[in-house]
């Protein structure tokens, strides 16, 4: 096992020893520019270190280096700036990438940040209709997610309504549910419209982009032409005793001039937190992707439901429980994790039971134990 974190060790030091060599000279310089260029300047990271026992029993090291700048440009007007990388070894994988990498401007009503960005809304927490730029899992601890290339901004009304208005460029990886990549030279653009109800918030979104035709062509039989593709959503959340909230999403991409393949997702759900010991809080929500030629037609559906509970047994610990259910295969699979929280430490194990063939470190059953570092 010793090995198996050695080798790829010793491969990143050199395969990326002049990445490291430049973001270092990079911070020093902006570092020193600190009375020039910014009134703040925080230089902070996040270490973690984790094995998996599911079959495979990997090792991974991850750090995550983050720099930040902002400068009061008046009572009203600021600019700020994040950069950090995320420099991983699990198992035979290693890599050294941007992780995030934005530049953002603020006024009293309205802010636009341009660059590498997390991009994510809806009320939903687990079984997620909207998630159509990030990644987040439910089940990880640090909640990381890889980033979009996009300018986005966002104007907020009086009354708390909201908009919201981006677009993407040079994206070239899965985003979200997507099933087909984006074409990475074309941008692709859309926005969100929120607005408080009585006892809740509702919002409407939309996004537009050109599929990458090969992406599509290899996994399927036809031939894509078009590849265009337009995304609808409308969800809500409300807090009327339990919350409850639902998120509708619909997209048609136009194959060819005679196909077009229309993909549906909807979420509901509801939480509730009971007055047992220092609180219980119970979420369940239920989650439906189908497809089809048509709006109206489905050649395929799958259902999938999700129950949670969540309860902190003392000061510093959180047990946390998820059981999922996936109707068409009549299967449970499930998700145990106590976390322990100092100041700067984080003591995480866990216990899960995926899908064989899931994405990320929950697949198949295993433990996960976790040690992380916050300075």
């Amino acid at each position: 096992m010793l090995e198996s974190i050695c080798f790829p060790l010793m491969k990143l030091k050199i395969k990326y020893m002049k990445r490291i060599f430049l973001l270092a000279i990079l911070i020093l310089i902006a570092s020193s520019s600190n009375y020039l260029l910014a009134d703040q300047i925080t230089l902070s990271g996040q270490a973690s270190a984790w094995a998996v026992f599911n079959g495979e029993d990997k090792l991974g090291l991850r750090y995550i280096p983050e720099f930040r700048a902002s400068r009061q440009v008046s009572d009203i007007r600021s600019i700020d700036a994040e950069v950090s990388v995320n420099a991983y070894v699990f198992g035979d994988d290693s890599d050294i990438k941007l992780y995030r990498g934005w530049l953002r401007y603020t006024s009293s009503q309205f802010w636009i940040r341009a660059g590498l960005q997390k991009i994510n809304f809806g009320p939903a927490k687990i079984l997620r209709s909207l998630k159509w730029f990030d990644r987040l899992d439910a089940r990880d601890p640090l909640e990381l997610t890889d980033g979009v290339y996009a300018l986005l901004g966002r104007y907020y009304f009086l009354d708390n309504s909201n908009i919201w208005v981006w677009g993407l460029l040079n994206n070239d990886d899965l985003k979200g549910l997507e099933l087909y990549k984006s074409n990475k030279d074309k941008a692709e653009f859309g926005g969100r419209f929120q607005m408080p109800v009585p006892q809740g918030e509702m919002a409407a979104s939309f996004n537009r982009r050109h599929v990458d035709s090969s992406d599509y062509n290899n996994k399927e039989t036809s031939v894509m032409s078009y590849g265009m593709e337009n995304r609808y959503a409308l969800d809500g959340h409300w807090d009327v005793g339990p919350g409850l909230w639902f998120e509708a999403s619909a997209g048609k991409i136009e194959v060819n001039r005679d196909e077009s393949l229309w993909q549906k997702f909807l979420t509901v759900g509801t939480d509730y937190t009971f007055d047992i010991l220092s609180g219980i809080h119970i979420l369940c929500e239920h989650f439906v992707r189908s497809s089809g030629p048509k709006l109206d037609e489905n050649d395929d559906t799958y259902r999938f439901s999700a129950l949670s509970a969540d309860l902190g047994i003392s000061m510093l610990d959180t047990i946390t429980a998820i059981g999922y259910y996936d109707w068409e295969e009549e299967k449970i699979y499930s998700y145990l994790g106590l976390q322990r929280t100092y100041d700067n430490w984080l003591v995480d194990v866990s216990i899960f039971s995926g899908r064989e063939d899931g994405d990320g470190i929950y697949g198949g059953t295993g433990v996960q134990c976790m040690l992380t570092f916050n300075h």
